[in-house]
């Protein structure tokens, strides 16, 4: 059985390009189930993209092939990757965007065989001429040793900020808004333990782990006050904002009924710091 693809690109859906991108696929692998993650990341968005990948991965089957194409660099020296991780395959470019995916185990081929790529590949267009190619022969049982000779060092951006040196506070940012307006941040996993309080966990980076009560906490805005938790969005004065424990664990920035973005003028990259009293952490977590 052949396993699926997944693809995530910053294409959108208004020009051709993810649609010759499967066709290309199919071409090579008839009847090969390929799943749309997403195709509007922002242009040229590495981290965003990085994230959403690191959000998706483990709801899908061990053995799928995650097609990422959001290649600011193509045609320049970047290198075309094919990596296996975790029991999943990933094809993309060489430049940070499999960062927070990647396992200590991995490893890593450039796509350089030429038998797994169109003809005369175009400059502008890897994700046609070479990207959708080799997640198709991957998907018939190519090896990564077959497309090119093994990588030792991969390009990684930098994890976005999560700093826990002051005892009671957790410094992040902002990292992105969704098309509801809710901002996410890079303050850590939360995971419910029970009556408000959550198992905090890194998400990225080396941190020690520990139980917070976030009822008692607040989250301080860059030039907006602060604002308290809520297990819900109907738990929310109208229009309002506070902060929740999203679906993925990541703390974030919500309103209800309204756009949180809009309502805090808040983008990308804005500081954030989450206070709790000491005692309110109940211990660490081993």
């Amino acid at each position: 059985m052949e396993p699926c693809i997944v693809m995530l690109t910053d294409f959108g859906t208004h020009d051709p390009f993810v649609g010759i991108m499967k066709g290309v696929i199919t071409g090579i692998s008839p009847g090969i189930q390929i799943i749309d993650l997403c195709h509007e990341i922002p242009p040229g968005d590495i981290q965003q993209a990085s994230i959403a990948l690191w959000q998706s991965v483990s709801y899908f089957p061990q053995g799928t092939i995650f097609l990422v194409v959001v290649d600011p660099g193509v045609g320049t020296h970047r290198r075309p990757l094919i990596i296996h991780s975790g029991g999943n395959i990933f094809i993309g470019p060489d430049n940070g965007i499999f960062t927070f995916i990647l396992e200590k185990s991995a490893l890593a081929w450039e796509l350089e065989n030429s038998n797994f790529q169109l003809p005369d590949p175009m400059r502008t267009f890897h994700g046609r001429d070479i990207f959708a190619p080799a997640a198709a022969y991957a998907a018939r049982g190519i090896q990564g040793f077959e497309f090119g000779k093994l990588i030792s060092k991969l390009v990684k951006i930098p994890a976005p900020r999560l700093e826990t040196a002051i005892p009671g506070v957790i410094f992040g940012e902002t990292l992105h808004t969704d098309r509801f307006g809710n901002i996410l941040t890079s303050l850590g996993v939360f995971k419910p333990k029970n009556d408000g309080v959550f198992s905090f966990f890194p998400w990225v980076g080396e941190h020690p782990p520990m139980e917070i009560n976030l009822r008692m906490a607040n989250l301080h805005l860059q030039n907006r006050g602060k604002i308290n938790w809520a297990l819900t969005f109907e738990g929310i004065p109208k229009n309002q904002c506070a902060f929740i424990v999203g679906s993925s664990g990541l703390i974030e920035i919500v309103s209800n009924q309204g756009n949180a973005a809009r309502l805090l003028g808040f983008g990308p990259g804005n500081t954030i710091e989450l206070h709790f009293p000491m005692k309110e952490v109940l211990r660490r977590t081993p």
